[in-house]
Order: C-alpha cells, then sequence, then structure tokens
C-alpha cells in the first residue's frame, strides 16, 4: 500500500509531515444475560464530562486517512457511533501511539481475548475484527513498520487472560492493547482478573493505550461488570455489546445461527467502532479530553487486584512436582508453550507450591469418553477443594479449561495433590500449565 498521510499541524504553520512507504508484520500466534447501559457514578465519568487543557499540535483529518471500516449490508447512523464508543476516556497514550507512527518509527498492536479475537466464524483471518482494525493503522500511517499480534484464544476468559498476559502479549512491548473477554467473562472471580488485566496492561514497560473492547452473544454478556472497571482507568470503552443488547442492532444481521460468533459483518461492524474512534482521535475531536495519563492508584481500583504478578508454569520451567504416570513434554494445547504434563493410566500429580493463587490449566473435550472421561479430585493440604474431568458431553469441543485451586491475599507454601477419582471412567488427562500469582521459587 502506497499511500500519503498528512498528519500534523504544528504551530499553526502550513508545514505537514508526508508519509510514503509501508511495511508491516503479522506476529499472530459465554456468561450473563445484562446490558451495558454506560451508566456510571459521577466520580466514573468526571474524566469525560469536564474539558481539560488540549495539546497544542492537532491533527487534522485528511483526504488519504484512512476511512473507518466497510460494513456490508448495515445501514451506519449516528446512533450506532453514540452508543457504539460508549467512552472516549483519556486518549493521551493512544494520541501519543499515533504520533509514533506518524514519525515513521515501529509501532506494534495487539490483541487479547476469546474466539472473536481469534477470528472465530470470519470467512478468513484476514476478515476477522482485529485484522481489520489493525489494516487501518498499516493503511494510515504508511512509513512506520507496523507488527499485528493475535493473542485471541477461543474458549478462555480473563483468568486466562492474565495469566499468560505476559509471555502473549507485554513481551512485545505493545504500544496498543484491545483487551475483549466480555462475551466469555462469566465466573465469579472474572471481574477481578479482568481489573487485574487491564491494570498491568497498562503498568507494563511500554506503556501502551489500552481499548476496553465490550462485546455481545445473541443472549448478552458480562460487558455491565467489565464497563465501571474500565471507567476507573480512564481508558476507552468501545461496545458492540451496547448496540446488541439494545436491539439497536439486531443479531441476525451481524451473529451466526451459533448465537455467539460474529459472521463478517459483525466483524466489520466492530472493527468499524474501533477506527472510528481512531479517526475521532487523529483528527483532535477529543483533545479536550487528553491529560498526561496516569494509572490510577491501587485503591481506586474495582477490586483487590491480586492477579497483579500472574503466570503459567510449564514443564519445561517446573520441576518441584511428584508424579506417579504423568509424561512431561509437548501436549495438545492452545497456550504458547506447548510443555505441559500427561497420563494414559489416570495417574496422580502433587506439588508444593510457595505462591497467593494457583490454578489448573487442563484439557477438555466431548470426544472419546472411554478414553477422557478421567475425574480428579483436587486437595489442597490434604483437604478435598474440588473435581474436574477431561471429558464433558455438553461442552463445545476440545478446549482449555481451568480450576483454581485457591486464591490468597499473602504468599504461602500449599501442598496440591491431584488424585484419580475412583469412579473415574477414563484413562487420558493433559495438564497444559499451572497457573500461579506471585510465585516464589526457593531455588532462584
Amino acid at each position: 500500500m502506497k499511500i500519503k498521510t498528512l498528519t500534523k499541524k504544528v504551530m499553526l504553520a502550513a508545514c505537514l509531515l508526508m508519509l510514503t512507504a509501508c511495511g508491516k508484520k503479522d506476529n499472530s500466534s459465554d456468561t450473563e444475560n445484562t446490558a451495558d447501559t454506560g451508566s456510571t457514578s459521577e466520580s466514573d465519568t468526571s474524566s469525560t464530562s469536564e474539558a481539560v487543557t488540549g495539546t497544542t499540535e492537532t491533527p487534522v483529518i485528511l483526504p488519504n486517512m484512512a476511512p473507518a471500516t466497510e460494513v456490508k449490508g448495515i445501514e451506519l447512523t449516528d446512533e450506532i457511533l453514540e452508543k457504539g464508543i460508549l467512552n472516549p476516556g483519556n486518549p493521551d497514550r493512544l494520541k501519543r501511539a499515533m504520533e509514533k507512527a506518524a514519525n515513521g518509527e515501529p509501532l506494534t498492536i495487539a490483541y487479547i481475548g476469546g474466539s472473536i479475537t481469534q477470528g472465530s466464524n470470519a470467512s478468513s483471518s484476514n476478515n476477522c475484527y482485529a485484522y481489520l482494525s489493525y489494516s487501518w493503522f498499516a493503511d494510515t500511517f504508511t512509513e512506520c513498520d507496523i507488527t499485528y499480534v493475535n493473542a485471541g484464544i477461543g474458549g478462555t476468559d480473563s483468568w486466562l487472560g492474565v495469566h499468560r498476559a505476559y509471555e502473549d502479549v507485554i513481551i512485545n512491548d505493545p504500544d496498543i492493547v484491545i483487551v475483549e473477554y466480555s462475551v466469555n467473562d462469566g465466573k465469579s472471580l472474572n471481574k477481578e482478573t479482568y481489573d487485574s488485566l487491564i491494570r498491568n496492561l497498562l503498568e507494563s514497560e511500554s506503556e501502551p493505550a489500552v481499548i476496553a473492547l465490550l462485546l455481545a452473544h445473541e443472549n448478552g454478556s458480562y460487558a455491565k461488570e467489565h464497563a465501571p472497571i474500565a471507567f476507573k482507568y480512564q481508558v476507552p470503552i468501545i461496545s458492540y455489546s451496547a448496540l446488541l443488547t439494545d436491539k439497536t442492532i439486531s443479531w441476525d444481521s451481524v451473529g451466526d445461527k451459533d448465537g455467539v460468533h460474529p459472521k463478517d459483518t459483525g466483524h466489520q461492524l466492530i472493527s468499524y467502532l474501533l477506527t472510528s474512534y481512531f479517526r475521532k482521535v487523529m483528527s483532535g475531536e477529543y483533545d479536550n479530553l487528553i491529560t498526561p495519563y496516569e494509572v490510577p492508584e491501587l485503591k481506586a481500583s474495582s477490586t483487590k487486584c491480586r492477579y497483579d504478578n500472574s503466570e503459567i508454569l510449564y514443564s519445561d520451567s517446573f520441576f518441584r512436582y511428584e508424579t506417579e504416570y504423568f509424561e512431561k513434554g509437548e501436549v495438545w494445547s492452545l497456550l504458547s508453550n506447548k510443555n505441559g504434563w500427561s497420563t494414559t493410566t489416570a495417574g496422580d500429580f502433587a506439588f508444593s507450591i510457595k505462591a497467593s493463587e494457583v490454578g489448573i490449566i487442563y484439557m477438555q473435550t466431548n470426544k472419546d469418553p472411554e478414553k477422557n472421561d478421567t475425574a480428579y479430585e483436587i486437595y489442597l493440604d490434604n483437604e478435598l477443594v474440588g473435581r474436574i474431568n477431561a471429558y464433558d458431553p455438553d461442552t463445545w469441543g476440545q478446549h482449555l479449561e481451568y480450576f483454581q485451586v485457591y486464591l490468597e491475599d499473602t504468599t504461602a507454601v500449599h501442598y496440591i495433590h491431584l488424585k484419580a477419582s475412583e469412579e473415574s471412567a477414563g484413562t487420558d488427562f493433559t495438564i497444559m500449565g499451572i497457573g500461579v500469582t506471585d510465585y516464589d521459587d526457593p531455588a532462584e
């Protein structure tokens, strides 16, 4: 693509920066029936309702700035944009990222979420909302080298997101991160994992602009729970969910018959909302909302944010375990590291660990019950705390599942034992990783 882009008006002079030649890289690797109304307390909305001093350099909309993503089969109205851009937030970091791109510096844009981010039900990977909205940057900022990171994994929620954020997103030093989990977040712990994920990204070394993307399936979403958290951080909130839950857009016009995933038109609409917001920021429409962005203090968070130092341990990095008939090595996994543990004889697995939180990430499927109908009892310090099963006839296919064994405010040593249930009919079980927070390896 060879598009010349005028990007800045400096000191009221007519000197414009002309951009040419683009390169781009591709590093690509459901839920309560509630509507997000956008209603918040006075303190939540103060960042958007009060005008503040804007920047001295105001970009202008130009004919060769890339247009918002085309949406086929839907009449786009002002109401769609007004509801879809639920809160412009403080776009300081996003505008700085745009100025970096305008100067020809490399830019990385990352997406983390579930199957919709991954691109499920789009006709091709290039037709998913993530790639479409990334393409707007590539088409607009034609002198910079733009890297695209798609860290979407189907069937995952923000618990898995916060544990894999470093290895899948933060390690890439992103300038912009779009976070999508409102379809899959439905467990009681997900407010805190989502809150922690937003904070972890904002506090990471590259100081990325974080955008909260609220999606929905046919019957609702977790967006109503996510929106207040995003408001607290003054991050932009783009809500496709709002359009569906109040019937501004019908599910049939954008969604697949499975009732969960968008078809191409839905992906286009999501990207349209994002790229329309990008255009408004670039045009200077929200300059009166910009102040130097600072991550709010922890006491201002909606939750305790106890997942502030989370990661995943794999069999090539964690060796302090006891096992009978579990083998370490490469296993079936959608995680970036495939090194886990597996058994074909329903063996036991146990370990001692010092951490404030531990969860077991395992494979679950609805296929081959003679092998996979393998149930495990989980003991914490010799007390039964839960049961898990590799087989579920009602689940949607082979996928990642997890069980959080414990979560505490402080780090302590615990003994965790996975013991095959006596009623277990299967033989096979796969552990893909161990999610931990504040992990302390005494050998380090």
